[in-house]
């Protein structure tokens, strides 16, 4: 992962602004000099107007004239958003798009030629959600890209220390290296953990399998860690509660534990104290 360019995506909300803010000052950390901000919007259909009842008989005409003045309102509050957001090190490039789908990203990236998509949500269900959003897993599943992900109470600074959440047992760790040249960008440190909360993997076996990865991927700044605790979600918020912790990282890998809890929905409290930003690597 080389890092071009950020692709932000903005709902032209208080989340968005934060998230977007974030961004800049992450592009500016890793030399990325350029930033898009891109805003979806879904085009306004004969359905659409029928079931809002704005225009009782629409036509063609009605829906283009509607769709023209709404893309032109976006287009200019979103460059008003981009002209705030630029500095001297990073110019915001403002970009609005109509689509159906909101979760689709792979094609702007790739247009854009960005390397990682940052975005924000709020929710209050599952771990997902509560980090993510309402349409947050599916964009996590869809994004073949590294991602970041903010939520309201997100507290973020310069990311100094990042904790990579690791289960040893899964075969393909191959996402560590997208976390690896991104921590080696900013200078930051990684804290590689392994909770422990069975009788699978010992202590001394999962610091052996860490040590390995870490050869394997040539880390040079990183810490090993290694914790027992009965709940996967408990370890990794006890070691964020102990230790100063700037950006949380996982591998969207196999079936794995990791993969369970990102994607699972019984997360109990861990997103109350875990506000940090997390970045979510691909696999394949």
């Amino acid at each position: 992962m080389k890092t071009k360019k950020i692709l932000v995506t903005t709902e032209l909300d208080e989340l968005s602004a934060k998230v977007a803010r974030f961004a800049v000052n992450l592009s500016a950390q890793l030399g990325a000099p350029e930033l898009v901000l891109v805003n979806v919007i879904k085009p306004a259909t004969s359905q659409t107007f029928s079931a809002t009842g704005d225009i009782s008989t629409s036509n063609a005409k009605d829906i283009n004239l509607f769709n023209a003045a709404l893309i032109k309102k976006h287009q200019r509050l979103v460059a008003e958003e981009a002209e705030k957001l630029s500095t001297e090190r990073v110019k915001v490039r403002p970009i609005v798009r109509f689509s159906d789908s909101k979760t689709d990203l792979n094609g702007y990236i790739e247009y854009f030629n960005a390397s990682m998509v940052v975005f924000g949500s709020r929710d209050e269900h599952s771990f997902l959600n509560k980090i993510f959003g309402v349409d947050s897993e599916e964009l996590v599943r869809k994004v073949d890209y590294p991602s970041i992900i903010l939520k309201d109470e997100t507290n973020y600074g310069d990311i100094k220390n990042i904790l990579v959440a690791i289960d040893v047992n899964e075969k393909d760790q191959g996402g560590l290296k997208d976390i690896a040249h991104f921590a080696m960008l900013l200078n930051a440190k990684m804290h590689l953990l392994h909770v422990v909360i069975d009788e699978e993997t010992s202590q001394e076996e999962a610091i052996e399998s860490l040590s390995n990865l870490a050869k394997k991927f040539e880390l040079a700044n990183y810490a090993i860690n290694v914790i027992n605790n009965s709940n996967l979600e408990d370890g990794i918020k006890s070691y964020v509660r102990k230790n100063k912790v700037d950006m949380i990282a996982v591998q969207s890998q196999g079936k794995g534990k990791i993969k369970n809890l990102i994607f699972g929905s019984s997360a109990q409290d861990i997103i109350e104290e875990i506000d940090k930003p997390v970045f979510v690597s691909k696999i394949g």
